[in-house]
């Protein structure tokens, strides 16, 4: 199947590391390209120079901080101006799950106010698009608990209203908006490859709780999104996908 990504643009909110580093690399895969953002200099740049190497796509990096409206917005704009355009807007980052007043403010900075700046500053943009596509990246966390209150759940639940809200009132500008929402994904220097070592036994509840017996990867979770960014996916709008191998045991 063409996915249709030849020569589209395509910006990650994050992607220096994680999901969005693997979907970066995906996009690129299929002839796109790709501006992201990130706030180590150091990854920032090795993410630079490796993903140049795929593909034929430009690839864009700049440091941003998505807890701060203004840079979200500049980021946004100066990856317009780079890639000459945008058919895709990734919401891929996350203040993670701060527990205290203050964790939850910026949890809810990154997470959902980062989206709502992109998307209102990306939105005269992404209507010059024949198929533009807007996808949040939420988390099975929002949909059942799992183990530990945090302001993680809850605020990727919020993404996933937002995500419903958008898709209705802009599609009929032509721009789609769904949310994708990963379960358990064994990330290198992520938080279940650091539970593993030090919690193994917890680690291992996990795998079994999932049909395949293991976690998922990466590249399963990027392949997701990328298909759900192409013009292929051109039906679907306004909706929320689960990408966890049958981890959850809910019906959505």
């Amino acid at each position: 199947m063409d996915l249709g990504l030849e020569e589209r643009k395509a910006i990650v909110l994050g992607g220096s590391r994680g999901i969005g580093r693997y979907t970066a690399e995906a996009l690129l895969d299929e002839g796109a390209s790709v501006a992201i953002c990130g706030r180590d200099p150091e990854r920032l740049n090795v993410a630079r120079e490796e993903l140049s190497r795929r593909g034929k796509g430009t690839v864009f990096a700049a440091i941003a901080d998505l807890a701060d409206a203004d840079s979200t917005r500049n980021f946004v704009k100066e990856a317009h101006e780079t890639l000459g355009g945008v058919d895709i807007l990734i919401h891929n980052a996350t203040g993670q799950a701060g527990q205290n007043a203050e964790g939850w403010q910026s949890t809810f900075e990154v997470d959902v106010m980062a989206a709502v700046y992109a998307v209102e500053t990306a939105q005269p943009m992404l209507e010059e698009s024949d198929a533009a596509s807007v996808i949040f990246i939420g988390s099975t966390a929002s949909k059942q608990w799992f183990g530990r209150s945090s302001s993680y759940g809850p605020l990727k639940g919020a993404m996933r209203v937002l995500a419903n809200e958008l898709g209705q009132s802009l599609g009929r500008k032509g721009i789609r908006v769904n949310a994708l929402s990963p379960g358990a994904t064994l990330l290198p220097g992520g938080n279940w490859e650091r539970t593993s070592q030090e919690n193994p036994d917890f680690y291992r509840g996990v795998e079994r709780s999932i049909p395949f017996g293991r976690l998922g990867s990466g590249e399963e979770v990027a392949r997701a999104i990328t298909f759900l960014a192409s013009p292929a996916a051109s039906w679907i709008n306004a909706t929320h996908i689960i990408v966890d191998g049958g981890q959850g045991k809910f019906v959505d």
